[in-house]
């Protein structure tokens, strides 16, 4: 019996024991556990392989593409900017335009005039000669921006109707004096006012022509030659489905205004009165010192 208490009493004891130790040892083991395993030694660096040209542009094609020389690019487009042009087709010349351009007419092509309000035409032409029968040109200064109808209708005027009334006073014309072509703007520039034929290039303003003589034919210059300029209205007004002159509307005493406008039943309108040379009319003779 004391043996079993003294077994038991020994065993008690080793437990005790064990698990003092055990606890002790712990938290060695957890900060043993915690830290880092230490980082091996860096190995030392060794060269890279020197590759050839040829195997390094193999190998730089393989991983970005094909190589392409700084010049090449250069001289490439920008994509989006081909992709618009390519879309984009440029319009072809009108039938006017393929009729008069290097025939009867130096002319530009325009952009299309909008805006503002109502003003705007389409088939815009810069008109800045018009080609004569013998191939010499009669300038129009400045050149003017009209339809390109229009621009038709002016140099056949100069080609057939001017041409001719000017070879009757022995000379040939040189130059069109252009006073005013497009422009937006109401009629005789009131403010409010219906848009001008100004406004949809349908109309130039003309003060004469200058003569291979040196002379200026003003068409309201009532001291030039009245029977051409009674030729020229008569021309004019035949040629053209508005004419403004002197007597019209007090805004064109100095120039002619013509244009193509359409009204119902094709009504034209010719308000130009071709004035006579007014006679100078002698100054009384100066009063005598001696008069009372």
């Amino acid at each position: 019996m004391r043996r079993l208490f003294f077994q038991h009493l020994f065993v008690q004891h080793l437990f005790v024991v064990v698990t003092v130790l055990t606890c002790a040892a712990a938290p060695a083991f957890a900060r043993e556990k915690a830290l880092p395993k230490s980082k091996p030694a860096a190995a030392p660096p060794t060269a890279p392989a020197q590759l050839s040209p040829a195997a390094a542009a193999s190998a730089t094609e393989r991983k970005h593409g094909p190589v392409v020389p700084m010049e090449e690019f250069a001289a490439e487009s920008d994509p989006s900017t081909t992709s618009r042009v390519a879309d984009s087709k440029p319009e072809e010349p009108s039938a006017c335009y393929t009729r008069i351009a290097d025939r009867i007419a130096v002319i530009q092509s325009l952009a299309e005039l909008a805006g503002p309000g109502d003003c705007g035409a389409t088939d815009v032409v810069k008109l800045e000669a018009v080609i004569m029968p013998d191939k010499s040109r009669v300038t129009l200064t400045p050149p003017a921006t009209l339809r390109c109808t229009m621009a038709e209708v002016v140099a056949t005027w100069v080609r057939e109707d001017l041409t001719a009334s000017v070879a009757a006073l022995g000379s040939a014309i040189r130059n069109l004096d252009n006073y005013a072509s497009y422009d937006c703007r109401g009629r005789n520039r009131i403010a409010g006012a219906k848009i001008s034929e100004h406004g949809m290039a349908n109309a130039i303003d003309v003060r004469g022509i200058h003569l291979a003589n040196g002379k200026f034919a003003g068409f309201t210059d009532r001291n030039f030659a009245f029977d051409f300029r009674e030729t020229v209205r008569k021309q004019t007004c035949a040629r053209f489905t508005t004419v403004l002159g002197p007597g019209s509307d007090g805004h064109h005493e100095t120039h002619i205004h013509v244009d193509l406008a359409e009204r119902r039943g094709g009504y034209r309108l010719c308000q130009w009165n071709v004035l006579a040379a007014v006679d100078e009319v002698p100054l009384p003779r100066p009063r005598p010192q001696e008069a009372p």
